[in-house]
């Protein structure tokens, strides 16, 4: 399969998620996840998802038009002061997490998860790039960008609940159903 047909294909995928809201972000050992529209128990009833859900092992940020507001390497940046970084303590002083909860401006303690309840990060445009990227234009003036660094391993999934699977790694795009 060509670069090209790859691209089109996770650009095709994508849209599914413009007009979704960003609706959750948690963390999962070293993956960031984020679930896009209407929350709700999944088939196991334990925890919270969306419709869709990204599963993210390789860099990403999102950003204002500006600025960088946050991305993967502020996991390990902690504030002056700060008890140091903890996924499992969201309010460790984490730079990541700090930015992300002033942005979603929720917390689900049961689910240790961020909640969107803005009217904010409403998925505008979604693209793809050559190299198994992507980026989601969202209200507010903000994008979720995600760049590919690795040539073998994977590095994303895009995850249509309950159905198939987007799985890209080295540049190329899989579909498991």
């Amino acid at each position: 399969m060509s670069m090209n047909v790859n691209r089109a294909l996770l650009q095709d995928g994508l849209q599914v998620l413009v007009g979704l809201p960003l609706s959750i972000v948690r963390n999962a050992a070293d993956m960031k996840v984020l679930h896009f529209g209407t929350i709700r128990p999944p088939r196991s009833g334990r925890g919270t998802v969306g419709e869709y859900a990204l599963h993210i092992q390789c860099p990403w940020r999102i950003v204002s038009e500006s600025v960088v507001i946050t991305g993967t390497s502020d996991r390990f940046v902690t504030l002056q002061g700060g008890a140091g970084w903890n996924d499992d303590v969201p309010q460790s002083q984490n730079l990541q997490f700090i930015r992300i909860a002033a942005l979603l401006k929720g917390f689900d303690e049961a689910t240790k998860s961020f909640i969107n309840t803005t009217e904010q990060l409403v998925v505008m445009t979604a693209s793809a790039d050559t190299y198994g990227g992507a980026d989601l234009a969202l209200s507010g003036g903000y994008r979720l960008q995600i760049f590919p660094d690795g040539s073998l391993e994977e590095d994303w999934r895009f995850i249509q609940n309950e159905g198939r699977h987007f799985v890209i790694e080295g540049g190329r795009v899989r579909i498991d159903e």
